[in-house]
């Protein structure tokens, strides 16, 4: 069974570090054992006391059906932990390492799901957490986070190569690689620019491919949830086989996956209307909290059928039109009008603030606002083939294909209030507009969510083609061998981006706005358009398809992305000092990066209630290169196992960005054959990406608060590009002791400390932290809002209209993160309990402590989020851990871990109390709780492995997972007051289980 390797310490890991060497040394018996178990007894190997002169690693498939397997050849494994590829060498920063048999034995139904579990990750990007990214692109893809500093900032690669982004804020969706040939994923925790280029300020990822896989795998899976939802499956398929007596390989793999999605809200935990509300007595009493978490939130403005919140009349007295209280009247199904009951104390004349009790239910969106999880189809198609031209090049060529689509409701076309019509509008109930008329009231203000229109549903179709060429090979300079590799990459993704049943604001209004045509007494539109549609908004179930077709409009937006890279490196040892040889590695890069694309003229109109998709268009290239060397200082001496030292340096020339130098500088000590301490600091970058740049101005329709008054007020916000972005500067250490007791064999532990300080952040300030930073004197935001015009509260949404806001991103920003890794492990045959036990166990535990998670974005409060468990808030909880348990006795396997994440807060920054409060303020908000419970979750994973065919040369095996075995219901974490807090899933996905207990099983076969 191959497990999870890392350089942090493992018993098979006698030395830590970029190559790996697995002597297979076995006996005519341990081959045997090695045939019957398949690939990866690895831990059987330590049973029988074995020692490695190297480091094991997790072997392949492939390696443990070849000769060499059985009769005890020498296999290495490079870990590219950094460029040098040396023998022996010991990684000053921390890598782990996951070998492909570690993520199949868990209960995560993907990679991005397993690789959220390592505590190292914090605030990936699923398809979970982009059900409501409507206008940026983003929805439905899956890129990794280490650090919660961002995706952007994380660095991942496929074979030690860039891999194309699937999206212009230059995301690489890790769906796109092919999942039956990853071999293992490498995980560098610490800065890696100088060694492999920009972005890798919080780390690397790599995927490595088994490029040699010989004979044919496939599985076939699927599974689906408690409740009976979110069915899903898996087929795939790979064929590997050597050709010209084995100079040539060809290897094809395929994919197909899908699931059905958890389209709706509707979960027990979903549906109790949590929310954070501003506190209605609030400004009648300030010793109360400012803010409220509390059940039962609703808003009070808007049903599906529409309600009235007010009136105008004339009042001769002002000479002008007067707003008053007007019954709450609302419209059910089939336009049938009713008295709604609004919460206690609830005042609806003039009030954006959400309401309690009541008859909440009938109009909270929770159900119909946010999927709990997307629908997604996806197929994925690799081939690679290379040739040995000669004894020492090789020529390669490989092709990934990738296509998916993502479908998901974003929240309902709602207008809280605002939506001003006439008494004389035919739909309206005669009974109705009576009592209306009988107060002298020519208007009637009301709010809707539009239940006859339903829910915005994003629908997201990307294909990413990743081509590669290249040429491998080795060489003889200095009287030493060298390495060399060249290649080039094209890449293309391609993205439709479409937001099915979107209002366009001005059919709309036009279709409200209805009259009876005096000639032949039908209802028409009072602007007289014959191609309008009137509709009517009394009710539920009272409008026609033809109504709601005409009314709705399906934003649209074609873009496309284009990555080449051109690069070469080199290798080797040309000398050697007194402690052992020395490693250098060189290389240089090219790379270009543009994108394009197209949208509706509706879309550049900016009419529709979401979408509004706007056409990035840009390019950029950067050239670089790069030196790295690994000096042994000292060897064998009494203080001194080991001492190596590790540096770094790289050039970068941005054609918009500009110049920037990286560099890194570590050492590994070794004083005794069991400790190994390392340090290392390094200067990393981002360079600002295409999105950043180039942004033609995404435009989102959300709701803000005011502080003065409490209000929420409608605002579309307006994001553009900064060419005068420049890179984010990040200074790197990290510290770290590893720890394998040779007198306890099969424990190793570790504790890493690391710091991250990052300098000229590009960050684009949210439209509620523009408002906040305005209203406390901050004059140069307040011209972001309304183009210098104070907030206006009359602006509701819908004909009431909104508040314009424009955001842009700035290098203004500062994040500080800081964290302590501990990692332990123990594996070791049963037998040290009892001779009468059999098979092996493996116990691991892996821990992230995030001591600091610092941001200031000079204009607003500067604020430590660690500890913060919100969602999208960049917070981190203080703890994330993940502990496992695996036993195995052939032909069984059975895996149980545990997940889990600490107590939180919802703001750092917040006063909790229920009375006596002190005075609330934009940076320390009172509120009546602020906590968020942590949560443990269950799985377990279990497999059967049987060997078919006259020579047993075929396995088969079965598997079934569960994830989140006691069914436990997520944490509930409540939105409000600012954004949309009415639709949002009350959790936080990225770090609660929201789909409960998910059963999945399947067969996997091996020739």
């Amino acid at each position: 069974m191959a497990f999870l390797y890392n350089t942090r310490g493992d018993t098979m890991i006698a030395k830590t570090g970029d190559i790996y060497a697995l002597r297979k040394n076995l006996s005519a018996s341990a081959g045997g054992a090695r045939k019957r178990v398949g690939a990866g007894a690895l831990t059987l190997l330590t049973a029988m006391g074995m020692q490695f002169a190297h480091a094991a690693e997790p072997e392949t498939e492939a390696a443990a059906n070849t000769p060499a397997a059985a009769q005890g050849g020498l296999d290495e494994v490079v870990v590219t932990g950094s460029r040098i590829i040396r023998d022996g060498y010991e990684a000053p920063t921390p890598l782990t390492v996951v070998g492909a048999e570690q993520m199949q034995q868990q209960a995560a139904p993907n990679v991005i799901d397993y690789l959220t579990s390592l505590p190292a990750f914090s605030g990936n990007y699923t398809p979970q957490g982009s059900t409501q990214n409507v206008s940026t692109g983003t929805a439905g893809t899956s890129s990794v986070n280490l650090r919660n500093l961002g995706t952007n900032r994380t660095l991942v690669l496929i074979d030690g190569q860039r891999s194309v982004p699937s999206t212009v804020t230059g995301l690489v969706d890790i769906n796109t690689i092919p999942q039956q040939l990853i071999e293992r994923v490498e995980v560098v925790t610490g800065g890696a620019s100088a060694a492999y280029g920009s972005d890798a300020v919080s780390g690397v990822v790599n995927f490595i491919l088994d490029k040699k896989f010989t004979g044919f795998k496939s599985e076939v899976s699927g599974g689906g949830t408690d409740y009976g939802d979110n069915g899903n499956y898996k087929v795939a398929m790979t064929f590997g086989t050597g050709f010209a007596s084995d100079r040539g390989h060809l290897i094809v793999s395929g994919q197909v996956s899908g699931q059905d999605g958890v389209l709706t809200g509707d979960r027990p935990w979903n549906t109790q209307g949590w929310q954070i509300i501003t506190n209605p007595a609030y400004a009648a009493d300030h010793t109360q909290p400012q803010r409220i978490l509390a059940s039962q939130i609703a808003p009070g403005n808007a049903t599906p059928g529409g309600i009235f919140v007010s009136g105008y009349k004339f009042n001769p007295a002002l000479t002008k039109q007067v707003q008053v209280p007007v019954p709450g009247i609302a419209f059910g199904q089939g336009g049938t009008p009713y008295l709604f009951n609004y919460g206690p104390g609830y005042t609806p004349l003039g009030s954006g603030t959400p309401m309690q009790g009541g008859a909440w239910q009938d109009s909270s969106l929770h159900v119909v606002g946010q999927s709990i999880e997307p629908k997604m189809d996806a197929k994925n198609v690799f081939a690679r083939l290379s040739y040995d031209v000669t004894d020492n090049i090789q020529a390669y060529v490989q092709s990934n294909w990738y296509e998916n689509s993502d479908i998901s409701h974003a929240y309902p076309n709602e207008f809280f209030g605002g939506l001003s019509v006439s008494v004389d509008n035919p739909f309206l109930p005669a009974d109705v507009a009576n009592q209306i008329r009988a107060q002298g009231l020519d208007h009637i203000v009301m709010g809707t969510t539009n239940g006859d229109i339903g829910t915005v549903t994003i629908d997201t179709s990307r294909k990413v083609v990743r081509n590669v060429v290249g040429l491998t090979g080795k060489l003889d300079m200095f009287n030493t061998d060298w390495s060399w590799d060249a290649y080039f990459q094209g890449g293309v993704a391609q993205s439709s981006e479409n937001a099915y049943n979107s209002v366009n604001i001005n059919k709309f209004t036009a279709a409200t706005d209805a009259i009876v045509d005096p000639n032949s007494g039908a209802i028409v539109c009072r602007n007289g358009d014959p191609t309008c549609v009137p509709y009517n908004l009394f009710g539920i179930g009272v409008n026609s398809a033809a109504a709601v077709d005409y009314v709705t409009g399906r934003p649209h937006r074609e873009q496309t992305f284009r990555e080449n890279v051109w690069a070469a490196s080199l290798n080797g040892s040309p000398f050697a000092s007194w402690a052992g040889p020395v490693s250098m590695a060189t290389g240089i890069e090219h790379r270009t990066e543009s994108v394009r694309g197209s949208s509706t003229a509706e879309d550049q109109a900016g009419v529709y209630f979401a979408g509004n998709y706007l056409p990035t268009f840009g390019h950029y290239d950067v050239t670089e290169g790069f030196f790295e060397t690994v000096v042994p200082l000292a060897a064998k001496l009494p203080f001194a196992e080991s001492l190596d030292l590790n540096a770094a340096v790289r050039y970068t020339d941005y054609s918009i960005s500009g110049d920037v130098t990286t560099w890194k500088i570590g050492a590994t000590w070794r004083p005794i054959d069991d400790v190994m301490v390392r340090v290392t600091r390094s200067r990393d970058i981002r360079a600002p990406n295409l999105n950043e740049l180039f942004n033609a101005g995404s435009k989102v329709q959300n709701l803000v608060v005011d502080n003065v008054s409490g209000q929420t007020v409608a605002y579309e916000g307006t994001t553009s590009g900064n060419l005068a972005l420049t890179p984010e500067k990040a200074d790197s250490t990290g510290f770290g002791i590893v720890y394998q007791p040779s007198f306890v064999p099969g424990l190793s532990a570790s504790v890493d400390y690391w710091n991250i300080d990052l300098k000229d952040a590009i960050n684009t300030i949210s439209a509620q932290q523009i408002v906040d930073a305005c209203q406390s004197g901050n004059q140069d935001l307040c011209q972001a809002i309304n183009g210098g015009a104070p907030l206006d509260l009359t602006k509701t949404g819908g004909s009431a209209g909104r508040n314009a806001i424009a955001i842009k991103p700035f290098n203004l920003a500062q994040q500080l993160v800081r964290g302590i890794d501990y990692e332990a492990s123990y594996r070791s045959p049963m037998s040290i309990f009892s001779n009468s036990l059999s098979g092996d166990f493996m116990i691991r535990l892996l821990a992230t402590n995030f001591l600091k998670n610092y941001t200031d974005n000079t204009v607003s409060l500067p604020l430590d989020v660690a500890g913060q468990n919100t969602a999208g808030t960049g917070s981190t909880p203080d703890w994330r851990w993940t502990a496992s348990f695996t036993y195995n006795l052939e032909p069984f396997s059975a895996t149980l871990a545990a997940r889990g994440v600490s107590a939180g807060t919802y703001g750092n920054n917040f006063i909790e109390c229920s009375s006596g409060c002190p005075v609330s303020t934009i940076d320390h908000p009172t509120i009546n709780d602020n906590h968020i419970p942590g949560a443990t979750y269950l799985d377990l994973s279990l497999s059967y492995t049987m060997l078919l065919g006259k020579d047993e040369s075929t396995q088969m095996q079965t598997f079934f997972n569960i994830r989140n075995i006691t069914n436990k219901d997520p944490v509930i974490v409540a939105g409000g007051p600012s954004g949309l807090p009415y639709d949002t899933v009350t959790t936080n996905p990225a770090n609660y289980d929201s789909l409960g207990r998910v059963y999945m099983a399947g067969v996997r076969i091996k020739m």
